[in-house]
């Protein structure tokens, strides 16, 4: 079987986007996680599944672990660009389980409303009522912890706020809170630094993928979760590691915008 692909990325978090198939490949997790590989396949941090019905692209999320993620900020805005840019489909409707996406370009950026937050400890879900704002992980010491915070995005997050990011064993940490037993779906980790009331920078460390240049979703969790407990304002700039993101809160919903970008088109024989 041929698979048609397209590599995409968006501030370094990259992607295999395919609207080829997509029944097949989403049923093997082996074929998934062969398509991920670096070494023996492609190689992405997650694949995209979309699928055309009625009037909108139902869109499907998969960790290079060949788990499901719900959600994906970054690979949001690469589905946005590739629909409009390479497909030349007019306002796209864009749907992940319930919710429904819509982008729009900005300059040589791609903004898209990535989901609602929810702070309930049963959504995100945390195994026990806690307050979802003031996690306590006593067993796990965080160099300069200043607040743990939790929300969901779709998926499962934990932001981790600390005086400088630098002082962080990323990789060490990192699987250690993904895997906490606080979090009854695991939770991707987002550390953060702030620089101002409207700048932050951010590390990550996802479910499913370990160590990714960005993470949407954890980007706008970190984004809502901050502007809640006051320590930033609605608009934000966001450092990645390798890119810039911005964000910005309209009620419970939250926009990002970022570059997104397709890096080539080829097909994988399997």
């Amino acid at each position: 079987m041929r698979i048609p692909f397209i590599k995409a990325q968006g501030a370094g978090n990259d992607f295999i986007i395919i609207d080829k198939n997509v029944d097949i490949i989403g049923k093997s997790k082996k074929l998934i996680k062969f398509l991920c590989d670096r070494k023996v396949g492609i190689g992405c941090d997650q694949i995209i599944l979309i699928k055309k019905n009625k009037n909108f692209y139902q869109i499907k999320f998969y960790n290079s672990d060949g788990s499901r993620a719900k959600n994906c900020g970054n690979g949001l805005r690469c589905i946005y660009k590739y629909l409009t840019e390479v497909k030349k489909i007019h306002h796209p409707i864009i749907k992940t389980n319930n919710f429904t996406h819509l982008g729009k370009k900005i300059k040589n950026l791609y903004q898209i409303n990535v989901g609602d937050i929810s702070l309930d400890w049963r959504k995100i879900p945390l195994i026990e009522n806690k307050d979802t704002q003031n996690l306590k992980f006593t067993n796990i010491k965080i160099p300069g912890l200043i607040k743990i915070m939790s929300a969901s995005i779709g998926n499962p997050h934990c932001i981790v706020l600390v005086k400088n990011l630098s002082s962080i064993s990323i990789k060490e940490i990192g699987p250690k809170l993904v895997s906490h037993k606080i979090f009854k779906n695991q939770a991707n980790v987002t550390f953060v630094q702030k620089i101002s009331s409207t700048n932050i920078k951010v590390l990550f460390w996802e479910r499913g993928s370990g160590h990714t240049l960005a993470c949407g979703s954890g980007t706008c969790a970190a984004a809502y979760t901050l502007f809640i407990n006051k320590f930033t304002k609605e608009n934000i700039k966001v450092e990645t590691e390798s890119s810039h993101l911005f964000t910005s809160i309209q009620k419970n919903t939250v926009l990002l915008k970022g570059p997104a970008e397709m890096v080539f088109q080829s097909e994988i024989i399997i």
